[in-house]
């Protein structure tokens, strides 16, 4: 069995000039960009096409920008398959998501890497873009205003394991530095305060490291003292209604998918203070049939993720060059498929 999973790139996946060749050549998503500089009450659209990188880095930027340029591709090849204008797939009172691509082009799974989850969200019809919107501005603010602070590392050349032994032997307050991200087999986030962070990327340069990159990011994300803004997260979310999914969409708190929308507002509050299972994710699709990954973001920034993880195949859709090919890439699979 073969199946397509969608997936969705979280934040330090953000560049200037991302979604700009969709929004000039896509009705469906300028119409996106649009309505995020009305949802937001700023120009949005600018800054991703113009920057400056340092204001588009900004957590109360960059989340809504990713998730924004996210939707907008995903909302192009919609438009580019069904050449239909004017009905986007993902607003409205009932958002369709991915309901509104032909059943061969349809994704057994979605998933996104952190931030990525609420595109996973919107794709799979549980919010319209606009409330998913509203709420990834919500919780940037909080994050920047209210959160913890600190910052975030990658970790290339150990496992998950290997990190956590070697922040324990650093001997600092438990907690004040964790793995964040379990990306896969030798790929590794951290999250944590400056100073603990500084003492671990020092421990880890001697203890094996191969690379260790400070990530582009503002607030430090699935690090147990940003659950203190939970509560006003979970208040927010009350102010919103969660639709069942149409598609599975398998959660970073577990790598499992949710298995209802009542969990969905809980474990997004979880998802401040807890691990992003990527590797249990990933795995996970693929044990069920996922043979082809379709990231949907300004870089290919996931699926160099996944190609670590397993042998699959990859589709990546950045621009509107990409779409095009990716389109014709997938057709080509659903018709061998249908073929055999």
């Amino acid at each position: 069995m073969t199946a397509l999973a969608f997936v969705f790139p979280g934040q330090g996946s953000q560049l200037v000039g991302m979604g700009r060749s969709v929004y000039e050549s896509s009705p469906a998503a300028r119409a996106v960009f649009d309505e995020a500089d009305r949802v937001l009450g700023y120009p949005l659209t600018k800054i991703c096409f113009e920057g400056p990188a340092e204001q588009l880095n900004d957590t109360t930027i960059a989340q809504p920008a990713i998730l924004t340029t996210s939707i907008a591709l995903f909302e192009a090849m919609v438009e580019s398959v069904s050449h239909r204008l004017g009905r986007r797939a993902t607003d409205g009172s009932e958002p369709r998501g991915v309901l509104a691509l032909p059943e061969p082009l349809r994704p057994a799974f979605v998933a996104g890497h952190s931030l990525g989850e609420f595109s996973a969200l919107v794709i799979a019809g549980v919010l319209p873009f606009s409330d998913a919107l509203r709420l990834v501005a919500a919780r940037g603010h909080l994050a920047a205003t209210r959160g913890a602070q600190g910052s975030m590392a990658a970790i290339l050349g150990m496992s998950a394991g290997d990190v956590e032994r070697v922040i324990a032997s650093t001997g600092i307050e438990p907690g004040s530095v964790v793995v964040a991200n379990d990306n896969g087999p030798a790929q590794v986030t951290i999250a944590g305060d400056e100073d603990g962070i500084k003492k671990v990327i020092d421990a880890l340069a001697a203890g094996g490291a191969k690379k260790v990159v400070p990530l582009r990011i503002s607030a430090p994300f699935h690090f147990p003292a940003m659950g203190k803004i939970g509560d006003e997260l979970r208040t927010f979310m009350q102010t919103l209604r969660f639709r069942e999914p149409v598609v599975p969409i398998v959660a970073n708190v577990s790598g499992l998918p949710h298995p209802s929308v009542g969990v969905i507002p809980e474990a997004l509050v979880r998802h401040l203070s807890h691990r992003v299972e990527w590797l249990k994710s990933v795995r996970y699709m693929v044990e069920r049939g996922a043979s082809t990954f379709v990231e949907f973001g300004g870089g290919p920034v996931v699926n160099g993720l996944v190609k670590r993880i397993a042998d699959v195949r990859l589709v990546n859709i950045t621009d509107n060059a990409s779409v095009a090919k990716a389109i014709d890439s997938l057709r080509s699979r659903a018709s061998a498929v249908t073929r055999r």
